[in-house]
């Protein structure tokens, strides 16, 4: 009866310190570095929340850090309102047309996996998805 107790607790044992190395490869593989989306809108309030919501639930799914950058190109529906909305939720940054200095803030990012994506345009959309 000691022997099976002790077996039992061998291999509880030997499953955590599997768990942990496994999760120690993984993360020391990904790294710290972080995936920087850059959505370019213009006139997408039907979508912006959507994808956004989107990015954040599969980023969160795998495992992986993002940070979105939203640039907006003089939208004239409720794109921007969205955004900062979601803003309180999720970490965004929000340049509008006005402010066209989200080159510069991108340039801020080259450290970080850069994803420029057009929502005007699906193919672009499922790429991103794929490279989270």
């Amino acid at each position: 009866m000691i022997l099976g107790l002790v077996w039992i607790l061998g291999c509880y044992a030997a499953g955590i310190a599997i768990i942990h190395i496994l999760h120690w490869r993984r993360k020391r593989q990904a790294g710290a570095r972080m995936m920087h989306y850059i959505l370019q809108t213009r006139n997408n309030g039907h979508q912006i929340e959507w994808v956004l919501r989107s990015l954040h639930f599969f980023s969160w799914m795998r495992g992986r850090a993002i940070a979105v950058t939203i640039a907006d190109e003089g939208s004239t529906d409720d794109t921007v309102a969205i955004a900062e909305r979601l803003s309180q939720e999720h970490h965004l940054t929000i340049y509008t047309h006005a402010d066209n200095s989200w080159e510069q803030g991108a340039r801020q990012h080259e450290n970080e996996q850069l994803v420029i994506v057009r929502l005007n345009q699906e193919q672009e959309l499922e790429t991103a998805y794929k490279l989270i």
